[in-house]
């Protein structure tokens, strides 16, 4: 197995502290982005119950908008924590012939929903599913799965009961829903199929990359964007969440500096001969 290197190929962008530099074109109630030769536009009604997509979710869809990337014409594709539907949105706008939009929280449907039709794009090429990772089965193997994880570790002190916790909490130590897709993926990738993961730097990017590539996946790194850790949802616990992170470095699991962090987009390939 020829493993890619992570030094050759990748690129790397660092956004300038406090926001300003952002990928989005954005306003407060919605944001602008380009994907492939289109101009899109997301909106979130209420951003407690879904979450609008941060700079981390989007420096996936950046990393993948360079000529270098694969293409998406055709492809059945699974958009795993879909949320507003943003990553939904350019796979069908890049020519995606289905996409399955997978989300936790009951209230992604109807803005991921709404986010597709307002772009123009064909609703029937969407499906909304509402469940857990754990217990979803899709009737057939994907083309592509496509993913930003929630990254931020769980403390009862800033534990809340809705849409935004479950788009950024995942866990003590941030990883669980990485975890669960690495246990998961095979159930949902074709052979020869590749998943898409923005993967933060606070979640054990190396842990991820080495259960993968053990089990004989291709990977590469294709793109690595440097920015502020997003804590403006938790600016009254500021000080709780830098120190559970704090732990997790010192634990070798985590990678900050300052308030600063990486998001690496990552591109792994199912090999070919897989059952």
């Amino acid at each position: 197995m020829t493993h890619v290197s992570t030094k050759t190929l990748t690129r790397r962008r660092v956004l300038p502290v406090g926001g300003t530099g952002t990928l989005w074109a954005a306003r407060p109630s919605y944001g602008i982005f380009e994907f492939r030769g289109g101009r899109l536009r997301i909106e979130v009604e209420d951003p407690a119950e879904v979450l609008f997509p941060t700079d981390c979710g989007l420096s996936l869809l950046a990393a993948l908008n360079n000529e270098d990337a694969p293409d998406m014409c055709g492809v059945n594709a699974l958009d795993l924590g879909s949320g507003s539907g943003l990553y939904a949105v350019a796979m069908l706008a890049a020519g995606a012939d289905r996409v399955t939009a997978l989300d936790i929280n009951a209230a992604f449907a109807g803005q991921a929903t709404a986010n597709v039709a307002n772009n123009g794009l064909d609703v029937g090429r969407l499906t909304c599913v509402t469940a857990d990772l754990t217990e979803y089965a899709p009737a057939e193997k994907f083309d592509l799965v496509i993913t930003n994880p929630p990254h931020l570790p769980y403390d009862p002190g800033y534990s809340a009961d809705n849409g935004l916790e479950t788009a950024l909490v995942a866990g003590r130590n941030g990883r669980m829903m990485y975890d669960a897709v690495v246990a998961r993926i095979d159930d949902l990738l074709a052979p020869g199929g590749r998943l898409f993961m923005a993967h933060s730097s606070l979640a054990d990017v190396p842990r991820t990359i080495a259960e993968l590539s053990g089990r004989g996946y291709e990977w590469r790194t294709l793109e690595i964007c440097d920015m502020d850790i997003p804590l403006l949802a938790y600016a009254e616990h500021k000080e709780a969440m830098l120190c559970n992170l704090s732990r997790q470095r010192a634990e070798g699991s985590a990678e900050f500096e300052g308030e600063r962090f990486t998001v690496h987009a990552l591109e792994f390939r199912r090999p070919v001969d897989a059952e």
